[in-house]
């Protein structure tokens, strides 16, 4: 069963353990099918909790687990991706990709060099932040028209302009 990340829990919400999800996904209708939400970190599961409640909170999503009803409880989970099974994830048209089959993309700059691979893509507010991992380590890159040149979803490919690379080291 492959696994797609569709949310962060990114802080705890008052004393009760309830925390604030940041949804990473453009279906969030998904978050009213969940019965359960698994929680993963570096890729790897490592909770799976009943939901008790899911209501929004500032653009985001205030999570009630089953057994998670205090402030240090909630603070093992602050930072842990929510991952849901593939198969859950909303068909799309033909001119349409998930970003999550985008990983493993080659990324070339504009005179066609090799500056990586895709390894992983964040939300971040008003663009997405594609991540990329090169042989000098890893950089950011935002998806807008001044950076990211093409994405090419038939040859799994992105074109960018080199200026627009971030060091995550900074």
């Amino acid at each position: 069963m492959k696994l797609v990340k569709v949310g962060k829990l990114i802080n705890t919400h008052g004393l009760g353990g309830a925390l604030v999800m940041q949804v990473l996904t453009d279906s969030p209708e998904i978050f009213e099918e969940i019965e359960y939400m698994m929680l993963s970190k570096g890729g790897d599961v490592k909770a799976s909790f009943a939901v008790e409640n899911m209501s929004d909170y500032k653009g985001n999503i205030l999570v009630e687990l089953k057994g998670v009803y205090d402030i240090d409880e909630a603070l093992k989970y602050k930072g842990m991706d929510v991952v849901v099974p593939e198969e859950i994830l909303p068909v799309l048209d033909e001119d349409e990709i998930y970003w999550h089959e985008f990983v493993g993309s080659l990324v070339l700059d504009s005179n066609g060099a090799e500056v990586g691979t895709l390894v992983d893509y964040m939300d971040n507010g008003p663009a997405e932040v594609f991540r990329i991992k090169s042989e000098n380590g890893y950089y950011l890159i935002s998806n807008n028209t001044d950076h990211v040149l093409e994405i090419n979803v038939k040859e799994k490919k992105l074109v960018v302009e080199r200026s627009g690379l971030v060091s995550e080291e900074i």
